[in-house]
């Protein structure tokens, strides 16, 4: 039986997913009885920093956990995760893009290359950016930092002793973020962002420690994100011209990076917080998204063209069923990629690398 803290996991992960499904279909005005509730559902960017920090969580305890630690191993459980379900996306992306133009599209050979190579990010929000994201599927971008994430985790944990991970990771992000002052671009932005998802690693490490999630446990770990949002301060400072470029200042560079970096300091204290109050509400509020954990991977990055950009059904002239029945198929195509499909898919290719190995 799952561990009741671990279901908690998967339950914020399926919530953080149709939440950011939510952020891109409803609209920012939603009246009721004159209150607008629409600003509930404008913190998609939060949500996928919850995903980084989960994300940390799920990695060290499966590394811990596994007795392979090889390369090979890592980089192949790592490659197929990622890219089977989204090898999908960009197919049905494709395919329903020459549907609603009603011919065949250019494939964008160019920018599916930069996607296939962990390159992309979104280009109106950030400076020097490498690839766009595929097809206008904006939330690939955090596929990108996750990939790496991997990458740089593996290097870490594999090259440096378990005392010093902490110092080399407060090293190499510092130094990421200082450099980001003066040149941002995808390799100090990742290892910058790198301090995020670290938050999670430290997390999994304390659990599997047994021990008890205290403020003085995060303590350190409290200052020196402090100390990143103090140059992440400083950098909005400095390129303040940039928020009357971006169409969405919010959301772009330079604004866009401290306010991920203060809520992930926000939510790790509020993981500590919930903790101590013995996660009172937690299963009433967030429980019974735990049953969209097993395919919040391809609500997240099958949502842009199954929901905010479909149109097949748009004969149905009432737009909340049309966009309720948008929802039901999304969650039916992620349902059958991820939990139906891509086991299976798995199954064969470690079942391969394991006669071959």
């Amino acid at each position: 039986m799952k561990n009741k803290k671990l279901e908690k996991l998967e339950a914020i992960r399926g919530f953080s997913a149709i939440y950011v499904v939510l952020f891109h279909m409803l609209p920012q005005k939603i009246d009721v009885f004159g209150i607008n509730i629409g600003f509930l559902f404008r913190f998609g960017s939060e949500a996928v920093i919850m995903f980084f920090i989960l994300s940390g969580f799920v990695i060290k305890y499966t590394w811990e956990k596994n007795p392979d630690k090889s390369f090979k191993t890592y980089f192949l459980k790592r490659f197929i995760r990622i890219y089977i379900p989204l090898l999908f996306i960009f197919l049905s992306a494709y395919l329903f893009k020459c549907y609603s133009e009603g011919t065949l599209v250019d494939p964008e050979f160019k920018t599916l290359l930069g996607n296939l190579l962990m390159l992309q990010d979104v280009i109106s929000l950030k400076p020097n950016v490498i690839s766009a994201t595929y097809l206008g599927n904006g939330v690939l971008w955090s596929l990108s930092y996750e990939w790496w994430f991997y990458m740089l985790f593996f290097l870490l944990s594999d090259r440096v002793k378990p005392p010093k991970l902490n110092v080399y990771v407060n090293a190499i992000t510092l130094i990421a973020t200082i450099s980001y002052l003066f040149y941002p671009f995808i390799l100090n932005r990742v290892i910058m962002y790198f301090a995020i998802w670290w938050i999670g690693v430290r997390f999994a490490d304390t659990y599997l420690k047994g021990e008890i999630y205290t403020f003085k446990s995060i303590k350190k770990y409290a200052y020196f994100l402090l100390l990143i949002l103090c140059l992440l301060g400083l950098n909005l400072y400095i390129n303040f011209k940039y928020t009357k470029i971006y169409d969405y200042p919010l959301v772009a560079f330079p604004f866009v990076e401290l306010r991920h970096f203060m809520f992930a300091f926000i939510a790790m204290f509020a993981g500590v917080v919930w903790n101590k109050l013995n996660w009172f509400g937690f299963d009433k509020i967030f429980g019974i998204f735990k049953y969209l954990a097993p395919f919040s991977y391809v609500i997240y990055i099958s949502h842009h063209y199954l929901v905010v950009e479909a149109s097949y059904l748009n004969f149905i002239d009432n737009k909340i069923v049309e966009y309720s029945l948008y929802l039901l198929l999304m969650l039916l195509f992620s349902y059958i990629v991820e939990v139906v499909v891509y086991p299976k898919i798995k199954k064969r290719i470690m079942s391969y690398y394991t006669i071959n190995s």
